[in-house]
């Protein structure tokens, strides 16, 4: 049995798949009657005959190209998602840069403190709650009577000062994790997929990619991006 056609049953296919194949048979130079479904009226035009055609399929390296030359809809929306791109890879960056030099800062605060706190006899270091109570740098309790052995001393650093930081410091870590995977997981994958020559994306698509740029942005990039956005649109 012979394998079915790709384009019989074209109305059954989803519109996205349907505007792939008719722009994959204009540029092979097959007629689908459909390409004003993707093309701009403006552009029909230029598809009055044969020639054109061939015209069109010599001018143009790439599918992307000739969707971006022809479509002027299309080379707007274009324009428009590289330009959210590039800014929320800039607010990303920005964002690495902040959180990555409080990181540093966290990693001083708390080597000062364990490097000047009083350590017990094996060399624990131990510090000193608000409350009174002395607790060990991996935060077990030392009992009241073991505690009697070291309140005396007055080099106990702060074990809530010491806590907090730590709580900081996991909080950055989990933040830089989060921007560095919505780098690579999102706007990696997006800028990879609009750069495809051969198998261009197509308006829905380009809206939709649009979108994920802006929903998936981790909260602490969202203020750097419109800041981006703001002085883009002044310049």
């Amino acid at each position: 049995m012979s394998e079915k056609p790709q384009d019989i049953g074209l109305d059954s296919k989803s519109p996205a798949e349907r505007d792939r194949i008719d722009l994959n048979h204009e540029i092979s130079d097959e007629p689908t009657g459909r390409i004003q479904r993707f093309l701009s009226e403006n552009s029909h035009d230029i598809y009055g005959g044969e020639s054109e055609k061939k015209k069109a399929e010599r001018r143009y390296r790439s599918m992307l190209q000739m969707l971006l030359a022809e479509d002027a809809q299309y080379a707007a929306l274009y324009s428009q998602v590289t330009k959210n791109l590039d800014q929320a890879y800039q607010a990303v960056d920005r964002a690495l840069v902040n959180i990555n030099q409080r990181l540093e800062d966290s990693d001083r605060k708390l080597q000062f403190l364990r490097d000047n706190t009083a350590e017990m006899e094996d060399g624990t270091k131990i510090f000193l709650s608000n409350e009174g109570s002395i607790f060990t740098e991996d935060g077990k309790r030392l009992s009241d009577e073991e505690a009697q052995k070291y309140s005396h001393l007055d080099n106990l650093q702060s074990w809530d000062e010491n806590l907090v930081e730590k709580l900081k410091r996991d909080t950055l870590l989990r933040a830089r994790q989060g921007f560095e995977e919505y780098k690579g997981n999102t706007l990696d994958n997006i800028d990879r997929r609009i750069k495809d020559e051969d198998n261009p994306v197509l308006k829905d698509e380009l809206e939709d990619l649009n979108e994920q740029i802006k929903s998936a942005m981790p909260d602490f990039a969202t203020a750097n991006f419109h800041n981006t956005e703001l002085v883009a649109n002044t310049a």
